[in-house]
């Protein structure tokens, strides 16, 4: 009798820790702060914030619930785009946070060519993307 509850608990219980931990996360390598920096835009933090704490929970609920919106054409593409960007940001502040691009230049002495690097790896990035959402199939477990 007491097990669905709690397995209900347990659950729940998991999900704030990945989740705590996940935007800890985002904190800790200063995503926003640093983003609105770039973009003047330091007034509007606390509403970055708390975009990104509705998306994470946005997107919780899509995945438990099983919620389908069905976005198409110029919608799908939008909603694509925002996703890359946002894993794209997340991505290269990780590795500036990390100096990976220091360490990985001064390890393959590389002097020149660097910005043809980092455009190769954003180039990378966005081809795989594009395998991953046009190839069907292509993500479907087996």
């Amino acid at each position: 009798m007491m097990r669905i509850p709690l397995l209900v608990l347990a659950g729940f219980a998991s999900g704030v820790v990945v989740a705590a931990g996940t935007f800890a996360f985002i904190a800790a390598i200063g995503i926003v702060p640093r983003m609105a920096q770039r973009t003047n835009t330091k007034q509007y933090i606390p509403f970055y914030e708390d975009t990104i704490l509705l998306g994470g929970l946005f997107g919780c609920l899509m995945s438990c619930l099983d919620w389908k919106i069905g976005l198409q054409g110029v919608p799908a593409l939008i909603h694509a785009l925002l996703c890359g960007i946002f894993v794209g940001v997340l991505a290269m502040a990780l590795a500036e946070v990390l100096n990976v691009m220091p360490i990985l230049m001064r390890r393959a002495r590389l002097n020149k060519g660097i910005t043809w690097f980092v455009v190769s790896f954003a180039l990378g990035k966005l081809l795989g993307s594009l395998l991953y959402f046009l190839k069907d199939g292509f993500y479907q477990l087996p």
